[in-house]
């Protein structure tokens, strides 16, 4: 193995790594109660988000290219599909806080389990493999689901009058920031699109459109700064 190979698979077991711990990271504030929370129909357990992306790259990386792979458990196919209904039919979104087993230690298991599998399907890629770039999709689909752990949380933890608070902190920025200012841009013909590397297929295929002028605040925007916009009328 050469030197530049050897990095870029340390790279790429490192990212990896990185995204699934991230998922793993977000849960360390959560009591065992708040993994089954699903607060309406539109939002999911927490368990579920974590069993979901590791379904995701058990059907599409490690069963069509893992040879002699065996389902980790059947019934997961069917309880942890979302959309997918090319690989079969999902369990009903609206019900999945119904389900209090598999219970959470086993939902970790099975995120250990898979780990363990694709990494070592990591040391066996070549550059040219083709589940290298199931693997980087996976990893931006993890991504995405890790947003969505979030805004179920806040949803799931909004209708306890407790008030549950997902992470503590004593930080307080009580600076006066002075009058928004606005910065002005430039209108013409602009590239849209995705140029290189990983790119979902909503961004290609990249192409000219026409920008009208417009302003943006120069910086992030507060929530008292759009409740002060709100009541100004908008």
């Amino acid at each position: 193995m050469t030197a530049q190979s050897a990095d870029a698979l340390t790279h790429r077991l490192d990212r990896y790594r990185a995204v699934r711990g991230q998922s793993e990271y977000l849960c360390e504030p959560l009591e065992i109660e708040d993994f089954g929370l699903q607060s309406m129909d539109d939002a999911s357990p927490i368990k579920w988000h974590l069993a979901h992306t590791t379904w995701f790259f058990e059907t599409f990386v490690l069963k069509p290219y893992m040879h002699g792979y065996k389902a980790f458990r059947a019934e997961y196919e069917y309880l942890f599909n979302s959309y997918y209904n090319g690989v079969g039919q999902p369990f009903p979104r609206p019900h999945r806080g119904d389900l209090s087993r598999p219970t959470v230690a086993e939902v970790f298991a099975y995120r250990a389990a898979i780990d363990e599998a694709v990494l070592a399907l990591i040391v066996e890629a070549r550059d040219n493999s083709d589940w290298l770039m199931r693997i980087e999709l996976g990893l931006h689909h993890e991504q995405q689901h890790q947003e969505l752990m979030l805004t179920d949380l806040k949803h799931h933890f909004a209708q306890n009058p407790l008030y549950p608070v997902y992470r503590a902190t004593d930080l307080v920025d009580d600076r006066e920031l002075g009058p928004m200012g606005y910065l002005s841009v430039d209108g013409g013909i602009v590239a849209v699109g995705a140029t290189s590397g990983f790119c979902f297929d909503n961004e290609l295929p990249r192409h000219e459109a026409l920008l009208h002028p417009f302003q943006m605040a120069e910086r992030v925007v507060t929530n008292g700064a759009f409740l002060e916009f709100t009541r100004d009328g908008g």
